[in-house]
Formats: structure tokens, C-alpha cells, sequence
């Protein structure tokens, strides 16, 4: 399904290609730019990460701008938050992110870091994306290679009902907000980060 016809308008408030207009706060989602001061990591201030072979087996460390060593890929977890009446928290990147910027994706994560598990990544992009100091009941959902034009990489992704709301770091976000999985199943929301578009079709099958 395309996107809303020109003079269709969500009930939620959004314009009709899906975006929210200026200043708009989607339910569950606290203003832009009040997420806690420090939060962003796509600063990219100098970090490491793991570099592993085709078996996810650490190999070597090196910086995260720098491509990894023929042969060898890194590792990436994300979460899929939804709220208790089961929406799934969609969110659009902002227009300078460095990969697919002003996409939609509802992956919240990012590289993991040399020394950390997949599992305690994902807790700390909770916290630096969306300022949830911590997420009970977090729990894995699957795990991938994904042979994307900006790097091949594993990609763990783990799955969360929020109990609370978000505190987006405007560095990151530029909008979130709750939505049906159907509506984006069905291509209510574009474009949308590939890896993301699995992610709901795995996790929110019709």
C-alpha cells in the first residue's frame, strides 16, 4: 500500500506522507530536543568495536569509521519496542545520519563495542537513543548476517515492551511515535530502513 492519499490525514495528526508536522509530539514520545544532555553516540567520538569472522568469533579490534579487514565483519544489536496494546515504536533518522538518513526504521541500536555482548549493546543504545536508563524483560529475538551496501555485519535484534516513555536524543531522532505494525507492514511509512522492514516482518507476521 502507498502512503495515505494527499487529502487523507491520520487521526494521530500527522501529514499525510506519514511525517509529523513541526513541533508535533507523537503519544509515548517526549519532545525533541529534551532528550538528557551528553546523549548521541553518532558523534562518533573515537570507540572500538569487534571485528569477527563468518562464524561471529572476535578476530580483532579496530575504530568503528574504519572498514573492517578483508574477510571480517562487526556486529550491530538492536531492539524493537513496542507499548503494552502491542504498536511498535517507528522512529525517522534524522537527515544528517551517516546511513540512510531521514528513513524510518523501528531497529533502535547501533555497533557493539570491543568487550561488550550483544545484549549490553542494546541496553546502551537504549539508554543513549531514547534515554531508557534500563529495559526489564529485554529479550533476544534472532540473529542474522546482513550483507548491507554500507558493511557487512551480524545483527542481533532483541525485543521490549516499554513501560515508560522515551526520551529521543534529537541528534538521532527526528521523529518517533507508536504506530500499528500494519501500517508499516504495508508500506504506510517510506522509505524504511531495509534491515527494519525485516525486522516487522519477522516479528509482526500477518
Amino acid at each position: 500500500m502507498n502512503s495515505p492519499a494527499p487529502d487523507a490525514r491520520p487521526s494521530d495528526g500527522r501529514a499525510p506522507d506519514g511525517r509529523a508536522p513541526e513541533g508535533y509530539a507523537p503519544e509515548g514520545c517526549a519532545p525533541e530536543g529534551c532528550a538528557p544532555e551528553g546523549y548521541g553516540s553518532e558523534g562518533y567520538a573515537p570507540e572500538r568495536v569487534d571485528y569477527v569472522d563468518p562464524r561471529d568469533r572476535v578476530v580483532t579490534q579496530g575504530g568503528r569509521t574504519a572498514g573492517p579487514p578483508a574477510g571480517l565483519l562487526r556486529r550491530y544489536a538492536a531492539t524493537v519496542c513496542t507499548d503494552s496494546t502491542g504498536r511498535v515504536l517507528l522512529y525517522r533518522r534524522t537527515a544528517s545520519a551517516p546511513a540512510y538518513p531521514g528513513h524510518y526504521d523501528v531497529l533502535v541500536g547501533g555497533a557493539v563495542r570491543s568487550g561488550e555482548d550483544y545484549r549490553a549493546a542494546a541496553l546502551r543504545e537504549l539508554r543513549e537513543e531514547l534515554g531508557w536508563e534500563r529495559a526489564p524483560g529485554l529479550t533476544e529475538a534472532y540473529r542474522i548476517r546482513v550483507d548491507d551496501p554500507h558493511g557487512a555485519c551480524f545483527l542481533t535484534v532483541h525485543r521490549w515492551v516499554a513501560d515508560r516513555a522515551p526520551r529521543p536524543d534529537p541528534q538521532e531522532i527526528a521523529w518517533c511515535g507508536f504506530v500499528a505494525p500494519l501500517a508499516v507492514l504495508t508500506g504506510g511509512y517510506t522509505p524504511l530502513v531495509p534491515a527494519g522492514a525485516e525486522a516487522v516482518r519477522r516479528l509482526f507476521p500477518r
